[in-house]
């Protein structure tokens, strides 16, 4: 048709007015528009079925941040700052001092309770050494008094015997004088021998009395060693408190420098030497080395995902794509951590899709990586 328009095409003639009617160039034109017209739909059929291999393929969101180990770096007591070493920007290490505050009055404290301590601890050993030279005494006087005793027995025990031999010669001497053999001068003097014996069993048993009441006395003497080991046990009871204070002590002046719980960087300063800050106030902001990137899923996408499957990682703060491997599934939803709960008094219910916690774990490549940056992950689906 094309062809024949090109030969039926009129005469040129110069300075004639152009025609108003040709059908050809029309034609041409409606022709070139249909062209076009199929480019651009089959184009547009090539789009639409790229895009819906991609989501057949990729789960994709943009509800994604950078996440890490933000720790708050405060003092656990009052105090001035001495010294600050550190600044926004700075690498930190576990271990490392940040603050360090005035320990003056901490170290004085300390060293008057170490001395109250070993005041104490003198005063329970002398109280035991002590008890036992008291014991050691006593022992020694109970030892004694037993000795004594056991000769007072025996010395009772010779008068019994004595007492016996003249109680049976005065009996024979009484049977012989009844008879008339024996004198009345040789029975007065078995009379008198007969109670010379009786007071002397009589003095021997009063002193063998007496020798074991004295085992009793030092018995009880030796028993104030107990009373002195009880003094030192209180002692030592108070002894142990003061240890405890000396070491609660210690632990108050380790607070007086604040180090770093993480290896990694500092984020922000939020004090300056020679302030006053108050227990638990802000002083440094810093996060760790170890970062991932938390992403909010939408449920119905749940099923598409598994650990361990690859990610393709848009940093905002960074031009290209690095790579990420799904670590964990969050076991429940976002709605689930807020503060408030969403309540529903009205009871007029309208669902809404929930979204799980997805965290990746990435590699250096992410160089730009920052907790808190945002994110687009493409995540393979299974």
């Amino acid at each position: 048709m094309l062809a024949g328009c090109a030969r039926k095409q009129p005469r040129v003639v110069p300075n004639a007015p152009e025609p108003l009617a040709q059908p050809c160039r029309r034609m041409q034109r409606r022709m070139v528009f249909r062209a076009g017209g199929l480019v651009v739909l089959l184009a547009l059929l090539a789009g639409g079925g790229w895009w819906l291999a991609d989501q057949a393929a990729f789960v994709t969101t943009s509800d994604a941040r950078v996440r890490a180990r933000m720790v708050t770096l405060s003092a656990e007591i009052a105090g001035r700052i001495e010294e600050m070493p550190v600044e926004a920007g700075d690498r930190i290490t576990p271990g490392q001092v940040l603050v360090t505050l005035d320990d003056a009055k901490a170290k004085l404290a300390l060293a008057a309770a170490t001395l109250d301590l070993k005041a104490m601890e003198a005063e329970v050993a002398r109280e035991r050494l002590s008890a036992d030279v008291t014991r050691e005494r006593g022992d020694q006087r109970v030892a004694a008094r037993e000795a004594a005793v056991a000769a007072a027995a025996a010395d009772v025990a010779a008068a019994q015997a004595v007492y016996a031999r003249s109680e049976a010669d005065h009996h024979r001497a009484s049977t012989l004088h009844a008879s008339g053999v024996v004198a009345q001068a040789a029975m007065d003097r078995a009379t008198a021998s007969l109670e010379v014996a009786r007071q002397t069993t009589a003095r021997a048993m009063a002193e063998e009395t007496d020798r074991r009441a004295g085992v009793g006395e030092a018995a009880a003497e030796a028993k104030e060693a107990d009373v002195a080991l009880r003094r030192a046990e209180a002692m030592a009871v108070s002894a142990h408190a003061l240890q405890q204070r000396v070491a609660l002590l210690k632990v108050e002046l380790k607070q007086h420098r604040v180090t770093s719980p993480l290896q990694g960087v500092v984020d922000e300063v939020f004090a300056e030497p020679g302030e006053h800050v108050a227990a638990g106030a802000r002083l440094a902001l810093a996060h760790g080395d170890a970062m991932w990137i938390e992403a909010n899923i939408k449920e119905p996408e749940l099923p598409r995902i598994r650990v361990g499957a690859e990610v393709e990682i848009h940093l905002d703060a960074a031009r290209g794509v690095c790579r990420g491997v799904v670590e964990r599934i969050g076991d429940a939803a976002t709605s689930e951590f807020a503060v408030v709960p969403n309540a529903n008094p009205a009871g007029v219910f309208t669902k809404i899709t929930q979204r799980v916690p997805v965290r990746v774990r990435f590699g250096a490549a992410c160089g730009q990586a920052r907790p808190g940056a945002m994110a687009t992950l493409r995540i393979r689906a299974s």
